[in-house]
């Protein structure tokens, strides 16, 4: 947990249903509830393999593992696709201590419930898809209970070989995918006369795979009638392999191939592939999220109350994994679970092992109404930091896409004068802040009888850049000792700091004295190495140029070899081409070093508003329930990190109680 979250929470329970439905039998274990990235088309029936209220979206509910103390062999197998992940998480598992053996065998979905359910020889289960009644009474019959824990969220990836020129950016269309595999298509012009008169040659994970399992329910059923199975394996020219790299390897080869299989495996040979839209979609973070990509299903391990009890280090294991998995999820290739089926897995884990929740631990499912933009008029006035601005503009454009047809004007100011033109002129009904706010400003808003309440949206982490000519700093970057003598003015030259650096004058691009990035800087970076006069000496450094427009500031670091300059990370990543950004202290600013608090600059991000303004203009209101609600969706994509869940949850029962709900 970063030392700036705050915790006030409040605990919601939601019902969540099996994955399956049907009759709930008694043990307390619940599957994890599907989510909006789910597949819209509906799962194979699972066995319930039991039922309970499931806390909502919180914190780590789970007790604190060492893995130093952990001791003991975990057998696992299953899913090739939730393979990676799994090992992922073992080899984190080792890194921080564990010394015994971890086993993970990719044999399949179907294969790994045959292991863990009839001959009983794993203790966990890797899937890419929900258990079937049938293996859950496998399970039974050796006298096991299988539980469910949600891990994250699959797209699968439909490839063709980089040299397919014939099919266009748009893609295929799942009817033209189903075609594409079937007996009834001989080669590519068969389905669309303009393509070659080749054979199709097509590639598809092997009849044990959940992939299998998933692309026969989700595509070539609805196209034949539930003979999609049938459909699929009648077809010439068809390579089945339960190892994705030998698809990989097939698809590379030939121009006319065709094949699918998890998005990880795609990612790690996009070189190699080209991937295709599904019905005009592109598989990205936005779009499993939304729903839109039609090929996105969950991912699952599954174990045992009575293994977890008779080997404490499975137990200890899968507690590690549910505690850390969405800090390596994205990087593996995969997309987060959402926090409620995060949150019931974690649940599950606590009801197989008798406990409660970690002491202090509260779930926070905090829920708001349900906004429709169409619904909303009214013009809407925000202002303040440049940093937030980014986010806040895709929140209204998002909010303007769903049908709201007012204005929101949105203006880049810094965060000081957002809050002089917020608290002292009351002209502005939202305001953007990359700072909380200060004692003095709250005081401001009271004088004008506002009350400013705060929104946490996101976190931030600055990026240190240089020109891209800078050959003199190595990967290891600069430690924030050098970063602050090098925006000083007991610095002149860059080899003032290093004697083997450059001879010549430090460049220096600041943000704004208004800007919250400003502010921030002085905190993490300048006050610490300069006791109590900070910003007087980065205000009396030579060659420093101060600009609230971070566009500015871009082009003075990429237009000068011997500049550097620090701005929020969006903005880095939107000119990446240009520019170079720096480890400080050794530590990347990732969405893992953030998120765990590695990275040294990284801050909150906010919105704030007042409950009168609120009342008095419901469209603020909404549009402050429509960002709360979606800004998990859309903030990666801006180039931002996600709020901790506590953190959101807090914001939106700030605006609960706001409206007096």
């Amino acid at each position: 947990m970063r030392n700036w979250l705050w915790a006030v929470l409040l605990m919601t329970a939601l019902l969540v249903s099996a994955c399956g439905g049907g009759e709930q039998p008694a043990p307390t274990p619940v599957p994890a509830a599907p989510t909006e990235a789910a597949p819209a088309v509906e799962a194979p029936a699972a066995a319930p393999v039991a039922a309970a209220p499931a806390a909502a979206a919180g914190p780590n509910l789970l007790p604190e593992v060492n893995p130093l103390e952990v001791s003991g062999d975990i057998i696992v197998a299953g899913s090739s696709t939730v393979y990676p992940l799994t090992e992922r998480m073992a080899e984190r598992f080792r890194d921080e201590g564990y010394a015994g053996n971890i086993t993970i065998d990719s044999i399949g979905t179907g294969a790994g419930f045959e292991r863990f359910c009839k001959a009983g020889e794993s203790d966990i289960s890797n899937a890419s898809r929900p258990i079937k009644d049938s293996e859950v009474e496998s399970c039974r019959a050796i006298g096991r209970e299988p539980i469910e824990f949600r891990v994250g969220t699959d797209a699968l990836a439909v490839v063709v070989n980089p040299s397919n020129d014939w099919i266009g950016p748009e893609g295929l269309t799942l009817e033209e995918l189903a075609k594409l595999f079937s007996a009834e298509v001989t080669n590519w012009s068969d389905v669309n006369p303009a393509w070659p008169n080749e054979p199709v040659k097509r590639f598809s994970p092997g009849t044990d795979s959940g992939t299998f399992d998933y692309f026969i329910e989700a595509v070539m059923d609805p196209a034949f009638d539930k003979k999609g199975e049938e459909a699929l394996l009648s077809a010439a020219n068809l390579q089945l392999s339960e190892d994705d790299n030998v698809l990989v390897q097939g698809v590379s080869g030939d121009p006319y191939a065709i094949g699918y299989f998890g998005f990880a495996y795609f990612e790690e040979n996009a070189g190699r592939l080209r991937d295709l839209a599904i019905n005009g979609v592109d598989p990205t973070v936005d779009a499993v999220n939304a729903g839109e990509y039609p090929l996105a299903r969950p991912l699952f391990i599954y174990s045992d109350a009575g293994v977890m009890a008779a080997k404490p280090q499975v137990a200890a294991f899968i507690n590690f994994y549910l505690t850390y998995v969405n800090e390596e999820v994205i990087d593996v290739g995969y997309f987060p679970a959402s926090d409620e089926a995060l949150t019931t897995a974690q649940q599950n884990w606590l009801d197989a092992m008798g406990q409660t929740a970690a002491a202090g631990v509260v779930a926070t499912g905090v829920e708001l109404p349900e906004v429709n933009p169409l619904a909303v008029t009214g013009d809407i006035i925000v202002a303040g930091s440049s940093t937030v601005y980014p986010l806040t503009e895709r929140m209204a454009e998002r909010f303007r896409d769903e049908g709201y047809a007012g204005n929101i004007t949105i203006d880049s100011i810094g965060t000081g004068a957002g809050f002089e033109r917020f608290c002292k002129a009351g002209e502005s009904d939202i305001s953007n802040a990359s700072r909380p706010i200060r004692d003095s400003e709250r005081e401001n808003c009271r004088a004008i009888g506002r009350e400013a309440i705060e929104f946490r949206v996101g976190t931030d982490a600055l990026a240190v850049v240089v020109n891209p000519g800078n050959d003199w700093i190595g990967e290891e970057g600069l430690t924030v000792e050098e970063v602050a003598k090098l925006f000083s003015a007991e610095v002149t030259n860059w080899s003032d700091v290093n004697p083997a650096w450059p001879n010549e004058p430090v460049k220096r691009f600041s943000p704004g004295t208004d800007s919250g990035t400003f502010d921030y800087f002085i905190e993490a970076v300048m006050d610490p190495a300069f006791p109590n006069r900070g910003e007087e000496e980065l205000l009396s450094a030579a060659n420093l140029q101060l600009s609230e427009d971070d566009n500015v500031l871009v082009q003075g670091v990429s237009g000068d070899p011997y500049a550097i300059g620090y701005f929020g990370f969006a903005y880095f990543e939107e000119n990446a081409g240009r520019l170079r950004d720096l480890s400080i202290n050794g530590v990347a600013p990732t969405v893992d070093s953030v998120n765990s608090g590695e990275y040294p600059l990284a801050r909150p991000l906010f919105i704030y508003s007042d409950a009168g303004v609120m009342a008095a203009k419901p469209q603020v209101a909404a549009f402050i329930n429509f960002y709360l609600t979606y800004v998990n969706e859309e903030v990666i994509d801006v180039g931002y990190f996600p709020a901790s869940d506590e953190a959101l949850a807090t914001a939106k029962q700030n605006w609960l109680d706001a409206m007096g709900q």
